[in-house]
């Protein structure tokens, strides 16, 4: 067996492989040592190929093209550098539980180590993020190496769905000449395998009496569990990510507001009228719900979707991992009390309808979220980190929209690039603020090169707009230099460069002049101030707070 042909076993095999256990969906960064992996995928019959040339964006990319639905999606790269800019979308991957397939191409063992152009050390280079990992050894034609393959992507299969779901690392080293053998599809023969998710479920014990249901993003739908939700001891709070909060009056969406502002006397009607608290899914986006239950004195439980169990904001009492909707309908007892939740519930729709009708006093971001939010169709909401998943919390008093946002690392970088993936699926508006936007920029040449439609709606603040709500803002002689960061970028000429349409917004004015747009490739910048949006922020909140307080238990 020559070189090529061992070589083209070994990629066209890979590739097939992984195409038999999910994969159908491929973003490729140019490059030349990661030549025959990039044609292995160009060819199959079955994947579809996006081309990136920018490996952070790639990255993020792909983990949205696999954020909704969860399906394995891989990503290749040539050697080097290449390589270490998947690292921020891995670790995204890694704590959101994304089944990335990470393909990484190398240089061979003769190569490493001694000064060659575009050779690191790739060796578990993810190792704090990745599921599973693995280097193939070099095609040399010496050996069929089908059969290692073929056991390679079944050990990395088992994390491609089910409760261990995560992103795994192909490292692959590939040796001179580079080019496979294309007339050989005859490689390309695996049916997809419909893969059964493995999940774990209990006997449970019901628990009777006032349980508080905390909704995290969760995989699973919990829609169906309406009923459950609706008996008069269950108390449910959603964040906004879970998007079982728009089937239901009977679901808390204003919880940051309402516990940031309790008096000891409420606290104290919750703890004592409260038998239960259940966590389901991921850590909520809430600060101050966080720090209420951090502080809760009530016996809490957790329900897990995966096995790696995230205890913040406070170890749970009892866990429960694996069929989350399943546990949970098992889970929750009977009670007739419903006092506790009529309050909450009468409570939550005093402050909706204190922001409803006192938001036109007002003219910053949260306003203009606000608008964003009821001018948009059926779209998801991509919201970045920051202040926009913020606001949408406090302003979404509607619930009415699926929000979605990269909350495993919380980080700015590769927003844009996550939203645009999205939105070749699904009709997405991505809300972001411009030091996100200007992190993520090259994201928006996957719009144009692919004909992707998305509104992107960035809020221009000149700056870090969250810092002005911490600490740190009090240190006026170092503050905007260090956090508030001012860039003053025109939005303008990054929509000419990738071919989007423009729209500037100035006041509210020019808002209610303005429709959003129903297609098309769109920026849409909506100019702010920093110092009146949290002089803003702070007056509803405080009179929000001055409703809460005056709220009889």
């Amino acid at each position: 067996m020559n070189h090529q042909e061992a070589l083209t076993i070994q990629v066209f095999t890979l590739m097939d492989s992984l195409y038999e256990k999910g994969m159908d969906e491929v973003v490729i960064s140019p490059g030349s040592r990661s030549t025959p992996l990039a044609l292995a995928a160009e060819i199959h019959p079955h994947i579809k190929t996006y081309v990136h040339p920018d490996e952070r964006s790639a990255a993020f990319f792909g983990l949205g093209l696999s954020k909704k639905n969860k399906r394995p999606v891989g990503l290749i790269c040539t050697s080097g550098t290449a390589a270490a800019n998947y690292t921020p979308a891995v670790a995204e991957a890694g704590l959101s539980h994304i089944p990335l397939i990470i393909m990484t191409s190398d240089r061979p063992a003769e190569l490493r180590n001694i000064g060659a152009p575009q050779a690191i050390d790739q060796g578990d280079m993810y190792r704090n993020y990745v599921a599973y990992y693995t280097e193939l050894p070099v095609a040399e034609g010496t050996q069929d190496y089908t059969g290692l393959i073929g056991a390679k992507v079944k050990q990395a299969g088992q994390y491609f769905t089910g409760t261990s779901l995560g992103p795994v690392h192909f490292n692959i080293p590939i040796r001179e000449p580079l080019m496979p053998d294309l007339s050989r599809t005859d490689l390309f023969t695996r049916e997809r395998i419909e893969v059964k998710e493995a999940t774990i479920h209990y006997d449970v014990k019901p628990l009777n009496g006032n349980i508080l249901v905390i909704l995290g993003e969760t995989d699973a739908s919990l829609n169906h569990l309406e009923d459950v939700f609706s008996q008069p001891n269950v108390i449910v709070v959603a964040d906004p990510r879970q998007h079982a909060r728009i089937i239901s009056d009977n679901v808390i969406t204003a919880h940051d507001l309402i516990f940031s502002c309790l008096t000891d006397q409420q606290q104290d009607f919750i703890n004592e009228n409260l038998d239960y608290i259940i966590r389901v899914g991921e850590p909520l986006t809430s600060k101050l719900t966080n720090r209420f239950l951090g502080h809760s004195p009530v016996k809490q439980v957790l329900l897990s979707e995966f096995e790696v169990i995230k205890t913040f904001p406070v170890s749970p009492d009892e866990v429960y991992v694996g069929d989350i909707a399943l546990t949970l309908n098992d889970l929750i007892g009977s009670g007739n009390d419903h006092k506790l939740k009529d309050w909450f519930i009468n409570l939550d729709k005093e402050v909706r309808k204190y922001i409803d009708e006192n938001i036109d006093s007002y003219n910053d971001e949260g306003r203009f979220m606000y608008e964003v939010l009821r001018r948009t169709g059926d779209d998801i909401i991509f919201a970045s980190s920051s202040m926009p998943i913020r606001d949408v919390e406090r302003y979404d008093t509607l619930s009415a929209k699926r929000i979605y946002a990269n909350r495993g690392a919380n980080g700015i970088d590769g927003v844009v690039s996550t939203a645009i993936a999205m939105a070749a699926k699904d009709k997405v508006t991505l809300v972001i603020g411009d030091i996100a936007l200007y992190h993520d920029m090259n994201g928006l040449i996957m719009s144009k090169l692919n004909d992707i439609d998305i509104n992107v709606v960035v809020f221009n603040n000149d700056g870090g707009g969250i810092f002005n709500f911490l600490p740190q803002y009090e240190n006026k002689d170092h503050f905007e230099r260090l956090f508030g960061t001012p860039l003053d970028l025109n939005f303008e000429y990054s929509a000419k460069l990738y071919d989007f349409t423009y729209s500037k917004i100035d006041s509210m004015d020019d808002l209610n002049d303005f429709k959003m747009p129903d297609s098309g490739r769109n920026i849409i910048e909506i100019t702010t101030d920093r110092t009146d949006n949290l002089t803003s922020h702070q007056k509803l909140k405080s009179e929000i707070a001055q409703l809460v307080k005056r709220f009889d238990t």
